[in-house]
């Protein structure tokens, strides 16, 4: 009976406090639909490029160039990766959130506009919260907003990570007969998903005036083995951008620009360094954000101003995002 009344007397002082914070802790948004439950899909692209110059010796029989003749061939290497996410953020209350991700993948490897290797499936899920540390309050008599969150989550490895692909066609042939399994490779970076079980920690901060606004998030991940004794690397990214809000009757429109920043060592295979993988690299951004009533839809374009990769990797090209929001 006493827990029956504590429970009762708990809920009840709760229902009192949300009362209270409705009336007397009116907090300043600082986006349309701020502060709203979302739902949402994500559209990310992905580009790396590499243009190569083989050089090879051929014999000429023309007669007014007789001898050897050195060509050159070149070959455009690509690698891309497409992902669709589902994903959704939901208020607890005024200082916790809960957010999920569910991703698509569809990865390929090309050279000169041929898809050698393609390789797609369900990713990783990503769950996530957050707590708000501050939120200005609002004011008449300042123009100004702040707020900080902090956060962590875990990377749950429900993806596909086992696909494989073929190198060679075969191991062996006797005259017209092949025979032998083709020789296939599994590549842990085209893989839908990790394999591995990751932590992440975040953090996120904005401050506006009036209609211009700046914002800023840092995210390192954690990343664990994997079944196949690979761990990828842990990986730091941050993002700066400054926005402006534009009003025109029942549209709000948010055009910015920004800088990513994001880093890694080598990956780990069975304990020792991965080649090919690891390194730094900085993007310029621009992005833009259209808001109708409870709905938004934005893009954001990524261009790499300096990128440090290790190893022969292939360089960052352009990124793109775009994202479709409902808020309820």
């Amino acid at each position: 009976m006493k827990k029956i009344l504590f429970l009762f007397s708990g809920i009840l002082w709760f229902s009192i406090e949300v009362k209270a914070c409705d009336l007397c802790s009116i907090y300043l948004n600082m986006e349309p639909n701020d502060l709203r439950n979302t739902v949402g899909m994500n559209y990310r692209y992905r580009h790396f490029e590499n243009k190569i110059d083989r050089f090879k010796r051929v014999n000429s029989y023309n007669k007014h160039a007789a001898g050897n003749t050195v060509l050159r061939e070149s070959s455009i290497q690509e690698e891309v990766f497409i992902n669709y996410d589902l994903w959704f953020n939901y208020f607890v209350n005024q200082k916790w959130q809960i957010n999920g991700t569910l991703t698509f993948a569809d990865n390929y490897y090309r050279e000169n506009d041929s898809s050698l290797h393609n390789i797609g499936g369900i990713g990783d899920l990503t769950l996530l919260s957050k707590y708000m540390i501050y939120n200005t309050k609002v004011t008449d008599s300042s123009s100004w907003a702040m707020r900080w969150l902090v956060g962590g989550g875990l990377q749950l490895p429900i993806g596909n990570y086992q696909k494989s692909y073929v190198v060679a066609p075969s191991s062996s042939k006797n005259g017209q007969v092949v025979y032998g399994a083709p020789y296939e490779e599994l590549d842990p970076h085209m893989q839908a998903g990790s394999g591995s079980l990751d932590y992440i920690v975040l953090t996120e901060f904005q401050l506006r005036y009036k209609k211009i606004g700046l914002s800023a998030n840092a995210i390192y991940q954690m990343n664990s083995v994997n079944s196949y004794d690979f761990k990828f690397a842990n990986r730091f990214n941050a993002n700066t951008s400054l926005f402006g809000l534009i009003n025109w009757q029942k549209v709000t429109f948010a055009p910015g620009l920004g800088l990513s920043y994001e880093v890694s060592k080598r990956d780990e295979y069975k304990g020792d360094e991965y080649l090919n993988s690891g390194g730094s690299a900085l993007f310029s951004s621009l992005f833009a954000k259209v808001y109708y009533s409870d709905f938004a839809l934005g893009f954001n374009y990524f261009q790499p101003i300096e990128q440090n990769l290790l190893d022969n990797q292939l360089p960052n090209k352009e990124r793109l995002t775009v994202d479709l929001s409902f808020y309820f």
